[in-house]
């Protein structure tokens, strides 16, 4: 290792300390920050996640830990193009090139992470290998047609079946991430994708098919992120807001009557 030449020992005691880290679920300690290791390895351990860019000698670890992985786990928005270190790398040297301690993220989220690392109190961040989250809704999205237009806010549902203080630790993190706002930035230009199917369905299935249509959609959206994705989320608040589904889209989304005049004339060709 560059800096450091690592005998067979201090091998064994950097691999024992990763067990620790996995034993421990990456609950902060001293040990981890290689107090029995020798500085010099430290920094050169430090130093090797230099490497893990592509194109040198390291990039493989970089390419296993984001294998499969397009967009942030954490936020679902932009695509996950950093490695973020869930234990700091300038105080946990140790660990810096260590797998499980390296998360995915986009430069959003990783830059804005939680200051106060795993603490292990009610405000820290979920290990994403560590922390399973059950198949249960705990993200909210809360609709409303204001002025003509859709306000929409997102929050953790502190009242979900999930794992004692995990419901705590998400609010927390969204907090800290900015989460709300930034999904607040991307509703207007997601839900307008949708605006000619909407109007389609309402002018041949009425307001159920509008309601349908968000349904199955949410569906299909939560097959192809999670659960918890902020779109399939917005998707099945907007079929239970009724305001919305009995006609309001169209005040929200307009459509030009030329494009519902081609539209008609379209579905007319077509019925027997």
């Amino acid at each position: 290792m560059l800096g450091h030449d690592i005998t067979p020992v201090e091998l064994e005691n950097v691999i024992a300390l990763y067990d620790r880290y996995d034993t421990e679920q990456a609950t902060p300690c001293d040990l981890l920050k290689g107090q029995a290791l020798p500085q010099t390895l430290c920094d050169a351990i430090y130093t090797a996640y230099d490497t893990t860019q592509e194109g040198r000698r390291l990039a493989g670890i970089r390419e296993l830990v984001s294998k499969g992985v397009d967009l942030c786990p954490v936020c679902g928005i932009d695509p996950a193009v950093e490695l973020d270190h869930f234990l700091p790398r300038s105080v946990f040297k140790p660990l810096a090139i260590f797998t499980h301690n390296l998360v995915p993220m986009c430069h959003s989220c990783n830059h804005a992470k939680l200051a106060g690392f795993a603490t292990g109190d009610n405000t820290a961040p979920l290990h994403p290998y560590y922390d399973l989250l059950p198949d249960v809704d705990f993200l909210q999205s809360n609709v409303e047609i204001k002025n003509g237009g859709l306000s929409v806010a997102f929050a953790i549902d502190l009242s979900a079946a999930l794992p004692s203080g995990f419901a705590g630790r998400l609010d927390a993190q969204m907090q800290a991430l900015d989460l709300n706002s930034r999904y607040q930035k991307e509703v207007n230009s997601y839900i307008s994708g949708h605006a000619i199917a909407l109007h389609l369905r309402a002018s041949t299935n009425g307001f159920d098919g509008v309601r349908d249509f968000l349904q199955f959609q949410a569906r299909y959206e939560t097959g192809r992120f999670y659960r918890n994705h902020w779109r399939p989320v917005l998707l099945r608040a907007l079929a239970t807001y009724l305001p919305f589904v009995n006609g309001g889209f169209a005040t929200v989304l307009p459509v030009p009557q030329e494009i519902l005049d081609d539209m008609g004339a379209a579905h007319a060709e077509q019925s027997p």
